[in-house]
């Protein structure tokens, strides 16, 4: 009988719906915005970064003053966006 009891039991728990976890908590994204400008080095800086070589698996280290960077990544944006607009007329 005791068996029995025990059985139900664990059955009875089995068919219990599960809870859902309770909410994990975010950082609010003016925090993390801080910190990516606060870690932005100067712009007299200079920044060493490996790129990638086309047609190599070799890195290539390529070292830039901050403000040589940002300039590099505008362009890159805005080459981007031209190529991405200039749809020819038929």
């Amino acid at each position: 009988m005791l068996a029995l009891t025990s059985i139900v039991a664990l059955l009875a728990a089995a068919a219990e719906p599960a809870r859902p976890a309770p909410p994990t908590t975010v950082a609010p994204v003016v925090a993390t915005a801080a910190a990516k400008t606060a870690a932005k080095p100067r712009p007299d800086e200079v920044v060493c970064k490996r790129e990638a070589v086309l047609g190599s698996r070799m890195k290539q280290r390529t070292c830039l003053t901050q403000a040589d960077w940002d300039v590099r990544k505008t362009d890159a944006r805005a080459d981007i966006e031209k190529v991405q607009t200039n749809i020819p007329i038929k």
